[in-house]
């Protein structure tokens, strides 16, 4: 056997398996911990132990690991981590690969898509240090089991963290952070900070940015290279100058123009992207691109890109950011320590833990729930008819999706229908700001027929227009500027999704539900049967599909505190 264990170290940790060239497993470590994002210099060893047991193999069998890190150098820490590894435990020499951070999004992307070759684009945040500087955007080339960068620009290091007021508040900030270089990324991420929208907060300005329209025009803007320059300052000295201008203070000015701030953060990194691409296709005939780094979680961009360049492939990770680390980090080390001879098996996006009807009903009988049981396809026509009875389910079926996005296996479902349904589930269950949208799953065989797509869109990437004449039939997921992040479900992937939907139809016309994250506000999503319990039980959900049992709130009620208090 053949079996490579990756690991990421940072904020978004988490690890993956390969056995004999298949991806058997990946897994972040939040959903073990319950701490969002779960950063820490620290080696996930809670992960590791639980896709371990569940893969049902030992570490005597792992033959090497691959390791990445965020904004680290060198050898140095590969050799500190190597022995907390071994010392941990005190187990036999096993050699371990690190892989700089970008390459660990290039790997983890180019083998993943299955391509022969493809160019791969890299954007985030910012990835390791090289000479002092830190890796902001990146280009590679695949081709043939090989991975090479050909163009790369560097930013300048961060002094504190970001959500420093000295980072983003144009008063504040010396001359020394003013002029000096920051990622796409990290730009945007600036932004959302000025914008009180918090860490992590950048799915929430692509949100809002539909509600306005750009300050700035950055049509002019020269990123036509990698040589392109982006400073702390840019941006934030125009707003703060638009603000003086007009007699505001900057915080009323801000609160007043919140959309049209987050509409120019997104522009620029529209501006930004396109203009880089439009560069490397006029150098690079390669019509297969991928695309990974935090960047591409946002799926205004990855539409964008679909509908400017006449690509014979697409890729965008669905773990873009460093939750998907891990699977690089396995992937590069599989190949060094192997060598490339067929391509990779990965069945994204459901690559962590599941847990048997027995595990779920042991955790509800110790509850002392209420709880009916049904085979799938009895369990597909309850489903759909409390979705058409306007109920708010939760579904808990299956392994795991890897990557921020639930895609029915940790998810809240309901009617996409109805007028109301996204304020009642903003204020009802996900206490989430009013101008977040919520997506739609569809079958994969009718998803052109509601929305404007121009290639299948399984992992909730891209941002495509309602077509108009179900804009006002499919309320509840359509935003406020027509477009909806859309889950296309096939049977061959996911079948008892797919029924599910084919019931939804008969009822209501459509073979589309609402498709949210099963977690509240500031939590991860929910892994094991107990953390589904625990969310069903204090947030306002009426229903709880857990496996292939089903529990109704209004059978629960009784001692519901208690039941919590226990857990």
């Amino acid at each position: 056997m053949k079996i490579t264990l990756g690991i990421h170290v940072g904020h978004d940790r988490g690890v993956a398996l390969i056995k004999d060239n298949v991806v058997i497993g990946a897994i972040s470590q939040e959903r073990i911990d319950r701490i969002k994002y779960s950063p820490s210099s620290n080696i996930p060893f809670d992960s590791i132990d639980k896709l371990l047991g569940y893969c049902n193999i030992k570490l005597s069998n792992i033959s090497c690991i691959g390791i990445s890190y965020d904004g680290l150098e060198g050898l140095s820490a590969l050799n500190l981590y190597h022995e907390e590894f071994l010392e941990h435990y005190q187990c036999e020499y096993i050699p371990m690969y690190l892989v700089s951070h970008h390459e660990a999004h290039a790997y983890s992307a180019f083998f993943a898509s299955g391509f022969s070759e493809s160019l791969i684009f890299v954007a985030d945040g910012g990835g390791d240090y090289i000479n002092g500087k830190q890796e902001a955007e990146s280009l590679f080339v695949g081709q043939n089991g090989k991975i090479s960068c050909i163009s790369q620009r560097l930013q300048n290091p961060m002094i504190r963290k970001l959500g420093d007021k000295r980072n983003y508040i144009i008063p504040l900030m010396p001359d020394v952070i003013k002029e000096a270089n920051i990622s796409i990324g990290r730009k945007y991420e600036q932004i959302t900070y000025l914008l009180n929208l918090g860490r992590g907060g950048s799915g929430k300005t692509m949100g809002l940015a539909s509600y306005g329209k750009s300050l700035i025009n950055f049509k002019q803007e020269d990123f036509s290279d990698f040589n392109f320059s982006v400073k702390y300052k840019d941006i934030l000295e125009n707003v703060f100058a638009m603000a003086t201008l007009l007699g505001d203070t900057f915080n009323t000015f801000i609160e007043k123009e919140r959309a049209n701030i987050a509409a120019t953060a997104q522009a620029f990194v529209e501006t930004s992207i396109i203009g880089l691409l439009d560069s490397v296709f006029s150098q690079y005939p390669c019509k297969n691109l991928c695309l990974a780094g935090g960047v591409f979680l946002n799926c205004i961009v990855n539409q964008k890109i679909l509908n400017n360049f006449n690509l014979d492939s697409l890729f965008v990770m669905p773990p873009a950011g460093d939750d998907g680390q891990a699977i690089g980090a396995a992937f590069f080390a599989h190949c060094r320590h192997f060598g490339f001879k067929n391509k990779f098996e990965i069945k994204l996006p459901y690559l962590g833990l599941s847990y048997s009807n027995q595990d779920i009903e042991t955790t509800l009988k110790s509850m002392n729930l209420n709880y009916s049981f049904f085979d799938d396809d009895d369990l597909s026509t309850q489903i759909a008819t409390s979705i058409a009875d306007n109920k708010i389910v939760a579904l808990h079926r299956g392994r795991t999706e890897i990557g921020p996005r639930a895609l029915c296996h940790r998810s809240i479902i309901t009617s996409p229908i109805n007028p109301n349904m996204k304020d009642i589930l903003n204020n009802r269950v996900k206490h989430r700001e009013s101008f977040r949208p919520f997506g739609p799953t569809v079958i994969a065989e009718e998803q052109s027929k509601y929305f404007d797509l121009r290639c299948t869109s399984d992992f909730m990437l891209f941002a495509a227009d309602v077509k108009k004449e179900y804009r006002d039939k499919l309320v509840a997921v359509t935003h406020i500027d027509n477009t909806a992040r859309v889950q296309a479900v096939s049977k061959q992937q996911e079948p008892f999704v797919h029924s599910l939907l084919q019931e939804v139809k008969k009822i209501i016309g459509f073979p589309i539900i609402l498709n949210t994250s099963f977690n509240i506000a500031g939590q991860p999503i929910v892994e094991s049967p107990l953390d589904a319990v625990k969310t069903f039980l204090t947030a306002d959900i009426d229903v709880l599909v857990i496996g292939n049992y089903v529990l109704k709130k209004h059978n629960n009620l009784n001692d519901t505190v208690l039941k919590v208090d226990a857990l």
